[in-house]
C-alpha cells in the first residue's frame, strides 16, 4: 500500500510526515525514487478521477478505457492546462513563488493517494467526474473521504508551496473559510444530491452530511486534513543505518523536531478558530527537494499519458 511513500506518524499531535522513499543506485548512492513514485501516484488516477466503482465499471471490458477517460478529465482541468503551458513550453527563467508554483495542480490527486494508500480511507465522491458530467464544481473540499468502520468523514485541503510557512498560512485560511456552518450547508447539500448518482447507500454517512444535522454533530465526526507539500533541506540529512535498510535515528530525531515545530507554528496560525476542540485537525506534511522540479515532472508525465 503506497510502497514508495514513507509515512512517519505523530498521532499524539495529530501530525504526519510523508516523503518519497530513498533507495540505493548502482553507484551505492542514496537517491529518492521519484520516477517510481510518480508511476505509483498516476496508477490511482482512474479511481481518483472517476471514483473506484465507476472506474471498475468502465474497466470491465477495457482497462485502458478507464485510464484514457480519467487522464482526459485530469488534462481538461483549466488550471492543469494553464500550468502545463507554463512548465513545459520552454524553460522558466527561475522558480520563484509565482502563481503557478503556488497552485496545487496535483494536490488533490496526491492527497487522495495518501488517504487511500496510507490511511485506508476510501473516497466518498469524485469531484472531477461530476464536474465533467454536470459542468459544475461538486464540492469545495480538495478531498472527501470516509471511514467505513467509524462512519467519520475525512475532509482535506491541499497546498503546494516552495515555502512551508506560506503553505501553512493558506491552509489556516482554508480552515476558517471552509469549516463553518454556511460552507458546510452549501457543500454538503451538493454532495448529498449526488448520492443517488453514485449509488451510495450508507444511512449513517448520509445523515451526517444532511444540512439539518447539527453543526456540532458534523464537527465531532470529521477529520480535517491539511496537506502541505513544500521545499525542505531536511531531506539532505536522510541516512540509513550502516548495513541495514533501517532509517537512522539521527534523521528520525531531526524529522520529529521539525514536525513538532511545524505543528506549533500551525497551532498559532489557527488560534482564532473557535472550534479546535470539536474538530480533529490533522497536519499532513510532505517535504520535497524541489517542488518546482517535481511538479514539472508530473506535468510532463500527464502530457505523455494524454498523448
Amino acid at each position: 500500500m503506497g510502497k514508495l511513500t514513507d509515512l512517519h506518524r505523530y498521532d499524539d499531535i495529530q501530525s504526519h510526515c510523508f516523503h518519497i522513499v530513498f533507495d540505493l543506485d548502482d553507484q551505492n548512492e542514496i537517491y529518492q525514487n521519484i520516477e517510481g513514485w510518480c508511476e505509483e501516484v498516476f496508477d490511482e488516477i482512474p479511481n481518483f478521477a472517476l471514483g473506484k466503482a465507476k472506474a471498475q465499471e468502465i474497466s470491465y471490458d477495457s482497462p485502458r478505457k478507464a485510464v484514457r477517460q480519467a487522464m482526459k478529465l485530469m488534462y481538461n482541468i483549466k488550471e492543469i492546462q494553464e500550468a502545463s503551458s507554463e512548465y513545459l513550453v520552454g524553460e522558466k527563467k527561475n522558480d520563484s513563488e509565482d502563481k503557478y508554483l503556488r497552485r496545487g495542480e496535483f494536490g488533490e490527486l496526491i492527497l487522495y493517494y495518501l488517504l487511500v494508500k496510507k490511511f485506508n480511507k476510501p473516497q466518498l465522491i469524485s469531484k472531477l467526474y461530476f464536474k465533467d458530467s454536470f459542468n459544475a464544481v461538486v464540492h469545495g473540499f480538495d478531498a472527501v473521504h470516509f471511514d467505513p468502520e467509524t462512519k467519520q468523514l475525512w475532509l482535506g485541503e491541499s497546498k503546494f508551496y516552495k515555502n512551508k510557512n506560506s503553505a501553512l498560512n493558506e491552509l489556516a485560511k482554508d480552515l476558517t473559510e471552509h469549516f463553518n456552518v454556511k460552507f458546510f450547508n452549501q457543500e454538503f447539500t451538493i454532495i448529498k444530491s449526488r448520492f443517488k448518482d453514485l449509488g451510495i447507500k450508507d444511512t449513517e454517512i448520509e445523515n451526517l452530511i444532511d444540512p439539518e444535522t447539527k453543526f456540532l454533530s458534523k464537527l465531532v465526526n470529521i477529520n480535517a486534513c491539511f496537506f502541505a507539500l513544500f521545499d525542505s533541506k531536511i531531506l539532505e540529512t536522510f541516512s540509513y543505518n550502516d548495513g541495514t535498510d533501517t532509517i537512522s535515528q539521527e534523521f528520525l530525531d531531526k524529522l520529529k523536531i521539525s514536525v513538532e515545530q511545524t505543528r506549533e507554528s500551525f497551532k498559532e496560525k489557527i488560534k482564532d478558530f473557535k472550534n479546535t476542540e470539536n474538530l480533529k485537525i490533522h497536519l499532513f506534511l510532505f517535504p520535497v527537494q524541489s517542488k518546482h522540479q517535481l511538479v514539472k515532472k508530473l506535468h510532463k508525465k500527464l502530457k505523455k499519458e494524454q498523448s
